[in-house]
């Protein structure tokens, strides 16, 4: 796998990530990913926390999902599975494909909030 070229990944970028090998219903193969963590965290640790995309789209989505259409750097319309949430060490990170917007990442903060009742 190869390692991230240049600084550091940040909240609110894209990644392919190489979720290989999974274990039971996490989900698995190289797709997109949506940092979260915080942009000091990402800087100084080993690990990121980072959400996987999904190109399967539920027709009803929950407060477990945000769906993302035409999104800069995914091939197609997707949705972020909050409850996939999970640190990952960068080394999963291949590339950078994208960033998402301030508007849609204060929408991906009320998902998580929702899903985490926090």
């Amino acid at each position: 796998m190869q390692k991230l070229t240049a600084g550091y990944p940040k909240r609110g970028e894209i990644y392919i990530a190489d979720l290989e090998p999974p274990y039971g219903r996490e989900m698995r193969k190289k797709r997109p990913a949506l940092v979260i963590s915080n942009n000091t965290l990402n800087q100084i640790l080993p690990t990121v926390i980072a959400i996987p995309f999904s190109s399967i789209i539920p027709q009803f989505l929950g407060p477990d999902a945000v769906k993302f259409v035409r999104q800069r750097g995914l091939s197609r319309d997707s949705a972020l599975v909050i409850n996939q949430m999970r640190a990952m060490d960068k080394n999963r990170l291949i590339k950078r494909i994208g960033r998402v917007s301030k508007i849609k990442m204060a929408e991906v903060a009320d998902a998580i909030k929702a899903v985490l009742e926090i």
